[in-house]
């Protein structure tokens, strides 16, 4: 697919000399992100996040040919759909940003007031994976009809009694096997109705504290390879598209107090499990352990993270053009690599092309 992708006609360019200021594309552009200029290769591996009552920002980030936009908020607008129709047609080219969603489910669902109310992930370990098949299903239906195409669910964690991701209700179960059986079902589910999932949180927050206030530790590799990550081993042999990686330390997969998705380390030992193809997502870069407690910015995390070995940054603060131009000027210097860099907008492309949000390679 990616080999492919790189010869792919019909995927148009556009340099970016200043945010929001588009110049036509070329010939010479119009092919392979190896063409393309640091300014919109940056803004494609980078996804912003927008509070679904600000679409106007969302249709700036969209014309600036940001990768990705995560909706936040609880409180969409009655005409959500429209709204989403003018921020996917405000991309400068036939690529489309993904409109993403955390839509697990119980506390944790962005659509609830569109759409309709899901059960916790936690009730939903109970049903059958036909069931959770099913429902799915449904409610990925509602979400394409919304134009939002990408759900950051479903959580392969396991529940942990009394830890942060069990109090809330987001984990299917303790039972590795289980957990698999169900956040398959999701995955295919969804996938019925042109909805992408992201498997998160790899390689496992179950026993993590809230990283979204400080560093959140989980137990070493040996521990996690025969639990914890059962789930999401499965599931990327099987061919999930997509997976989160969330800032979680652990001994022997993540070094010096940098979490696994600042961690080279870590993003080379889930590649090897992930393969060539699977996209590489972060979670938010503005959560704590993945800046403040580091003492960087977003913008300097998602630097460091698509330097790791992520593909896709996500800042998710109220700046990420700020994440952008870090990213432009890191390939500038070449402190990101530019092959590298490359690489991961191929696989961002691959990925939409099969889900309609960029022309097809056979185009």
């Amino acid at each position: 697919m990616l080999t492919s992708l790189s010869g792919a006609a019909g995927l148009l360019s556009v340099a970016l000399a200043a945010p929001g200021a588009v110049v036509a594309p070329s010939a010479a552009t119009a092919v392979d992100p190896a063409t393309w200029g640091n300014r919109r290769l940056a803004a494609q591996l980078t996804i912003s996040c927008v509070d679904m009552r600000d679409l106007g920002t969302a249709r700036r980030h969209a014309a600036a040919g940001i990768g990705g936009i995560t909706l936040l908020g609880t409180d969409p607008p009655g005409d959500l759909r429209s709204r989403l129709r003018a921020v996917r047609r405000a991309a400068p080219t036939d690529v489309r940003p993904f409109i993403a969603s955390d839509e697990e489910g119980g506390t944790v669902q962005r659509l609830r007031n569109a759409i309709h109310p899901l059960p916790s992930a936690r009730t939903m370990g109970a049903w059958s994976p036909g069931r959770v098949r099913r429902t799915a299903a449904g409610y990925a239906s509602r979400m394409h009809r919304l134009r939002v195409r990408m759900d950051l669910g479903p959580v392969a964690d396991l529940a942990v009694r009394g830890a942060y991701i069990d109090r809330l209700g987001r984990a299917f179960g303790d039972d590795p096997v289980e957990v698999t059986r169900r956040v398959r079902a999701w995955r295919l589910g969804m996938a019925e109705h042109g909805v992408v999932t992201v498997l998160k949180h790899w390689p496992g927050h179950g026993h993590a504290r809230n990283s979204h206030t400080g560093p959140a530790r989980v137990p070493r590799l040996r521990v996690l390879e025969r639990r914890d990550l059962v789930p999401f081993e499965h599931e990327l042999s099987d061919g999930a598209p997509a997976v989160m990686v969330g800032h979680l330390l652990a001994k022997g997969l993540t070094r010096r107090g940098v979490p696994a998705s600042l961690s080279p380390r870590a993003l080379r030992y889930l590649r090897a499990s992930a393969g060539p193809d699977t996209v590489v997502i972060t979670d938010s870069l503005a959560m704590a352990a993945a800046s403040s407690a580091l003492g960087i910015t977003p913008a300097r995390a998602a630097v460091r993270a698509l330097r790791a070995g992520a593909d896709w940054a996500m800042p998710c603060d109220a700046a990420p053009m700020r994440a952008v131009g870090a990213v432009r000027r890191a390939l500038a210097a070449g402190t990101l690599p530019r092959d590298q860099a490359v690489a991961s907008a191929r696989r961002i492309l691959a990925l939409k092309a099969r889900w309609g949000q960029a022309p097809s390679p056979r185009e």
